[in-house]
């Protein structure tokens, strides 16, 4: 079995494992034969050219700290039937960890059809997802605006001031990832359905939504503001659509979503909560050295259990005034707390709270000392979110 990057001139035989695995429609003979833009990686048989597992890689600048890393996204899985429990996928995913030192790979997330299966490969569920369903009345609080603009080609609204409420919002969560163009959103809205609005705090872009309204309901799924006062606004806003929509539903919330506390209405509302991606630590030193650490002095020893002979190690963590100093030491070292790379992954990523007691119901982790300082410095359940789907 050989695994490489597809080519270019690989999109026919991509699209044709895609069809099986995922019951798509997908004719070869009238196929463009257009060429391959994504990073894909696939299996192959010995003689190199037949393909028979594929993963595809895009690459994100995911927040952590406020910091962007660079992060792998895992989407696209998929193997032709006749070659199934062969272990192509895990020879494709050995060649990702294999390239993660050399691009820079922090942290990877994907969308599991299991996630038992993707634990083996040391992901785990690090994203909530909480929903909201209202009735109309219930954004009565908010004074109607029209201080929003939507997004449309050649129209008022610049892909820059988009970006920015979006980024702005963004880093504020762990895991989020840094957009750099507007793919999320439609340029014509008219045709698909999905309409953007940026709501302005006088000539400042302060908020967004994304939504549409289907019998009778608005579906949000992106509510992005830099402020309060930006919340209320494009609230505010939304209701001018009250004419055609008698309930709105926000999708895609953080857990902590501050929309909860400024609709403060509890009655005829519903929320409901989803498990959402799955991440995984891959070069975990990089955020051990970069995490904004407590002001206090604090010090711990982590034993990361990693299949990954670059990551696994003991890693001697030493923290005062936000900063700490990390240094890597042999496996059978003395350590404090014992980590598998799940554990490590929702602990890290995963914007719960943990200690010492709580920790220890996951499997993969070990307790040989206290370990206060690290639940100090990681125990406190930063808000992460994550909108994109790949």
């Amino acid at each position: 079995m050989i695994v490489r990057r597809l080519r270019p001139d690989e999109n026919g035989k991509l699209d044709a494992i895609q069809s099986l695995a995922f019951s798509s429609s997908y004719d070869m003979e009238e196929s463009d034969g257009g060429g391959l833009e994504d990073e894909v990686y696939g299996a192959f048989l010995d003689d190199g050219e037949t393909l028979i597992a594929t993963i595809f890689t895009p690459e994100y600048d995911s927040f952590y700290y406020g910091k962007s890393y660079k992060s792998v996204g895992i989407g696209g899985v998929a193997t032709l039937p006749e070659y199934r429990r062969m272990g192509a996928i895990r020879a494709i995913f050995g060649e990702i960890f294999r390239l993660a030192p050399e691009r820079g790979w922090a942290t990877s997330f994907l969308y599991p059809f299991s996630y038992n299966y993707y634990r083996q490969y040391g992901y785990e569920r690090v994203m909530k997802r909480m929903r909201i369903k209202v009735p109309a009345y219930v954004l009565e609080k908010f004074p109607r605006n029209t201080s929003a603009k939507m997004y449309i080609k050649d129209g008022p609204v610049k892909k820059e001031e988009m970006l920015a409420v979006y980024n702005a919002y963004a880093e504020r969560y762990d895991c989020m990832f840094r957009r750099s163009n507007a793919w999320a959103y439609s340029a014509k809205p008219h045709k698909s359905q999905k309409l953007t609005y940026v709501w302005y705090d006088g000539e400042t872009p302060a908020a967004l939504a994304t939504f549409r309204c289907e019998d009778g309901v608005m579906n949000v799924s992106e509510l992005c503001y830099t402020s309060p006062d930006a919340l209320r606004g494009i609230l505010g806003f939304l209701r001018m659509f009250e004419g055609q929509v008698s309930e709105f539903k926000f999708r895609e919330l953080p857990t902590d979503s501050e929309l909860e506390l400024m609709l403060g209405e509890y009655v005829d509302t519903e929320y409901s909560l989803e498990s959402g991606a799955m991440g995984r630590v891959l070069l975990p030193q990089m955020l051990l050295e970069n995490t904004v650490y407590p002001d206090e002095f604090g010090h711990f020893r982590l034993q990361i259990d990693d299949p990954l002979a670059y990551n696994r190690g003991v890693y001697a963590v030493e923290y005062v005034r936000g900063e700490a100093q990390v240094m890597r030491l042999p496996f059978d070292s003395p350590y404090d707390l014992s980590l598998g790379v799940p554990a490590l992954s929702r602990i890290l990523l995963g914007g719960e709270r943990f200690d010492a007691r709580r920790a220890s119901y996951m499997d993969g982790v070990k307790l040989s000392g206290t370990a206060d300082d690290f639940f100090r410095a990681f125990g406190g359940g930063r808000p992460n979110n994550l909108l994109e789907k790949f």
